[in-house]
């Protein structure tokens, strides 16, 4: 039986052979407002709600959507720990599957502050395909790929 790859490496691998050539081109002039809209934006707590009301009818591709959230994830755990699991159901935040085992399993506080997703196959998987197969409930990775 032939070693077997990480998974991490596995889908990055199936990623990079499967991707097309690059991404979609914007529309032209796209890039020239998104400059206009980001220098005239309000207070940064305001950007996206900005930028938002500012181009209605662009939507992010869901990777870059899922690249975007791994990156305010790691950010927001560089900062400090993470809200348990526990108060994230209790504030009406969906788990997933795995945040789920990990909520009702008998461990301690810090076990429930980590970012689980960090090792979840469904983030490399939402993070390198437009329409990544991702079925749990509660992830919002799959919920980028559903929008």
């Amino acid at each position: 039986m032939p070693d077997q790859l990480p998974d991490d490496t596995f889908f990055k691998n199936l990623a990079a052979a499967s991707e097309k050539a690059g991404p979609s081109p914007a529309p032209p002039d796209l890039k020239n407002r998104l400059l206009s809209a980001l220098t005239s934006a309000p207070a940064a707590e305001d950007l996206f709600a900005h930028l938002g009301a500012q181009f209605p009818e662009v939507s992010a591709p869901s990777r870059l959507k899922s690249r975007i959230y791994s990156a305010l994830m790691v950010a927001q755990s560089e900062e400090g720990s993470l809200r348990s699991l526990s108060a994230c159901k209790e504030e009406g935040r969906p788990l997933c599957v795995f945040e789920t085992l990990v909520r009702i399993a008998p461990v301690g506080q810090r076990a429930q502050s980590i970012n689980y997703c960090r090792v979840c196959h469904s983030r490399v998987l939402a993070e390198h395909f437009e329409r990544a197969p991702i079925y749990w409930d509660g992830c919002p990775y799959a919920s980028f790929q559903h929008h």
